[in-house]
């Protein structure tokens, strides 16, 4: 009968801890290793057939396992996906109304400038053609004086 071969290598116990450390601190990731290890071993010194039986088993639960801490996984994903593509349209609002604000406001006095300068301009034809009428109305006056004080 072949030799079984212990599905959990080196490898995997540093994944194992690397992932553990992550969510529960060094010393807890420490303990879980130390555990895998103490069974790894148990199970090397078992018979042929337990260890066959023991590793069907073991393998049942560890795909449990495995596909449960996937499924987290791709929960988590699908949440900070989610999180990131609110918080960029959130980001794009906040950019959009900046920039119409800032249309707006750049708009808004344009329109009191070019209002002012044509009420300004206005003014000063309004003010021109008062200041020709005024002269003109004067040399019709200072005329119409002097034609009667020729006439006198």
């Amino acid at each position: 009968m072949a030799q079984l071969e212990i599905p959990l290598e080196i490898d995997s116990l540093d994944s194992v801890r690397s992932f553990i450390e992550k969510q529960a601190g060094a010393e807890k990731a420490e303990e879980v290793v130390n555990k895998l290890k103490g069974l790894i071993d148990q199970v090397k010194d078992l018979p042929d057939d337990e260890k066959k039986a023991y590793l069907e088993e073991f393998g049942g639960k560890l795909k449990q396992v495995k596909e449960a801490v996937q499924e987290k996984i791709a929960e988590q994903v699908q949440f900070a996906i989610t999180v990131n593509i609110i918080v960029q349209l959130v980001v794009f609002a906040l950019l959009l109304i900046l920039v119409l604000w800032f249309c707006v406001f750049i708009g808004r006095k344009l329109y009191r400038m070019m209002t002012e300068k044509e009420r300004k301009q206005a003014e000063k034809k309004k003010l021109k053609d008062e200041r020709k009428s005024k002269p003109s109305k004067q040399k019709d006056g200072k005329d119409s004086d002097k034609s009667k004080k020729k006439k006198n």
